[in-house]
């Protein structure tokens, strides 16, 4: 008997979500309308991503991915779920986004409420103001001339990918604890593993939060991606306390929020604060370098060009600047190309509607249901950019109203994110970015290996990319 109205529950419930649930009249793989576990498996196999763009591609901007979730690709449904302040869409933690969503029944900045959010953003946000930046830069200059020195006794095959990796977290971590990471100077660090490994834990915790199955995750999930995460803010506890005990006057992240007494931080918070720097600060950079540098070598008259640009801009590698970088359109136009097909965080940050319900796209979505732009789809869409799936740097170069690219919504591709809860660091990632990519070029001559050409689709994602390595031939310019 309770086997029959077991398959009669399942029964109602597949027919209610396909032809009643108010989603019902939305495109999308019949399959992942009627059961959210496809998505999980999706998921946890890396492919998530990769899956959700050709859904995008066979059924268009709109799309139901879930019984109870939409995905948007365009730039006005950006504004509308991430931009809206009141009343806010508020993000989805029940194993759709970031999860778990706090450590002891503490929420970090990453998945805080909107009031306590606010709050925290406003302690950080002096750390990243124009004025710090400036201060900072010594930082960016000191460890981007590390890695040109590294790569000079590297020269020959090397994994590209790994040095950006090696060399965004020694900078992160200058900047979050105030000492070096030292990975540059010795690659066996145990942070990069740690952290790539928290990231392939995510979509076990997802699966735990969402069926209510956490200690039953604890025991089917791989042990050494649950336990990256309690290496992970263990590390970054002692980082902090060590830091908290110096004295000597910094120009580090801490330095502005310790010292800002409108909205002082408990040691957990500043612990959560520090590990949010550090996985957002250093992986994010180093896949948007890495994602760049494999599309410029891929075309090689992009790569030529910039090559160009950088080399003719400059007449010692000491004048490469961060101010002097960023007068350069076309290494900023090829960053910006990158971005789109390579976004550091290619995943959706789902969001809920609120109570009440909205118009999104023009269509009244009721209240309680997830949405969220994904970041990768919405950057390949040809409805958002001509020749979507070519990397074409002058799409974002000042272009005669009869361009190809003119009507191009440029709007549509976020890399950091979309309104109050955006990347606080946009300014620093991007300054990041065109220093370390300027000063390689400069150096360096580049040559994609032959094995490499798949490296971008074949690539994983757990919420962030996996990191695959990029194998290239480097030796100093001729």
């Amino acid at each position: 008997m309770l086997l029959v109205l077991f398959v009669l529950y399942i029964v109602q419930k597949v027919v209610y979500n396909l032809f009643f649930h108010p989603l019902s009249s939305y495109p999308g793989p019949k399959l992942w309308a009627i059961s959210r576990l496809p998505w999980h498996w999706a998921s946890i196999n890396g492919r998530l991503c990769w899956t959700l763009q050709e859904f995008h591609l066979k059924y268009g901007p709109t799309i139901r991915i879930a019984p109870d979730e939409l995905s948007y690709t365009t730039s006005s449904a950006w504004k509308k779920i991430y931009g809206q302040k009141v009343p806010e869409f508020s993000k989805c933690l029940d194993g759709r986004g970031i999860a778990p969503a706090s450590r002891n029944g503490i929420r970090g900045i990453v998945t805080e409420f909107q009031d306590r959010h606010a709050t925290l953003r406003r302690a950080i946000l002096p750390a990243f103001s124009d004025r710090a930046l400036r201060e900072q830069e010594h930082f960016l200059q000191t460890y981007t001339a590390k890695l040109v020195k590294q790569l000079h006794h590297e020269t020959g095959t090397v994994d590209i990918a790994r040095w950006f990796s090696l060399t965004t977290f020694d900078i992160i971590s200058e900047l979050a604890f105030g000492e070096p990471g030292s990975c540059l100077d010795n690659a066996d660090q145990p942070w990069l593993n740690v952290i790539g490994n928290r990231a392939k834990g995510i979509v076990w915790y997802q699966v735990g939060a969402y069926y209510g199955l956490d200690r039953v995750i604890q025991s089917v999930a791989p042990s050494y991606y649950l336990k990256s995460r309690k290496s992970h803010m263990q590390m970054c506890a002692a980082k902090v306390m060590k830091r908290l005990k110096k004295t000597d006057k910094m120009s580090d992240f801490m330095s502005y929020i310790i010292n800002n007494e409108a909205a002082p931080l408990s040691n957990l918070d500043l612990t959560l604060m520090a590990s949010a720097f550090i996985v957002a600060g250093s992986g994010t950079t180093a896949s948007a370098l890495a994602g760049t540098t494999f599309f410029l070598l891929r075309n090689p008259e992009c790569y030529q060009r910039l090559v160009g640009e950088i080399r003719s801009s400059f007449l010692a590698e000491e004048d490469i600047t961060m101010a002097a970088t960023s007068e350069l359109p076309y290494l900023r136009a090829c960053v910006e190309e990158g971005l789109r097909m390579f976004p550091p965080s290619p995943s959706t940050l789902p969001r809920f509607v609120p109570e009440k319900g909205a118009f999104i796209d023009g269509k009244w979505i009721p209240g309680g249901i997830a949405v969220g732009v994904h970041q990768l789809s919405s950057g390949l869409m040809e409805s958002n950019f001509h020749r979507a799936m070519e990397y074409l740097p002058e799409r974002w170069l000042e272009l005669p109203n009869d361009s190809p690219f003119a009507k191009d919504d440029r709007s549509a591709t976020q890399p950091f994110s979309y309104g109050p809860r955006n990347c606080v660091g946009k300014s620093l990632g991007y300054q990041e970015i065109k220093l370390i990519l300027s000063k390689v070029l400069w150096d360096f001559d580049l040559v994609l290996l032959d094995d490499s050409d798949a490296w971008w689709t074949q690539q994983k994602t757990f919420l962030v990319w996996e990191k695959k390595p990029l194998m290239v031939n480097i030796c100093p310019r001729k």
